[in-house]
């Protein structure tokens, strides 16, 4: 089976944030983000992730990939003038197709930043690659469909993800499957 190619940015600026690799001092936001309930209840990860210990295992996993030769695309999202962390976004080769995500932290929601971070990395993306860019939505989570259409993608239907092993394991989630229009 034919898989998606990327290559891993390094840092994307917008007007406002700057896209770049998780650091170890976004360790203490990165937690406070996957072990709230309602911030994360949206998204794949397993309970134990969503723990203070699997928030910290899995930053420095992915941190850990940056000087591989297979880096995990997952980025902060950090404010351009004072480098806080604000949120997450990445891409992940999903066969043929590239997917991306975006979450933000709930007291920096309904500013604009996933939007912007979504959009800076879907025009990287779209500059440096041949392949479908996707986004996999929970209906339930209406800012993140709300993003998706802002976005310009285009609903292609339901989706059901199956669990993915290995050392970064995810739960099956039900959802929308978003498609960027060439």
């Amino acid at each position: 089976m034919e898989v998606a190619r990327m290559k891993m940015p390094t840092r994307i600026r917008t007007q406002r944030l700057s896209l770049r690799k998780h650091e170890l001092k976004d360790l203490e936001a990165f937690q406070a983000f996957l072990s709230d309930p309602v911030a994360s209840r949206y998204m794949a990860f397993t309970p134990e992730q969503k723990t203070q210990a699997g928030a910290r295992q899995m930053l420095e996993y992915v941190i850990g990939s940056y000087q591989t030769a297979t880096p995990i695309c997952s980025l902060t999202i950090a404010d351009l003038s004072t480098d806080q962390y604000l949120g997450s976004c990445g891409a992940n080769p999903d066969g043929k197709d590239i997917e991306i995500y975006y979450t933000v932290m709930p007291e920096h929601q309904g500013k604009g930043y996933a939007t912007e971070a979504a959009r800076a990395l879907l025009n990287y993306l779209s500059a440096t690659t041949e392949s479908r860019l996707i986004a996999y939505v929970i209906l339930e989570s209406l800012p993140s469909v709300r993003v998706a259409e802002r976005l310009g993608l285009i609903d292609a239907g339901p989706i059901r993800r199956k669990a993915v092993t290995g050392d970064q394991e995810h739960e099956t989630l039900s959802g929308r499957k978003y498609v960027l229009p060439k």
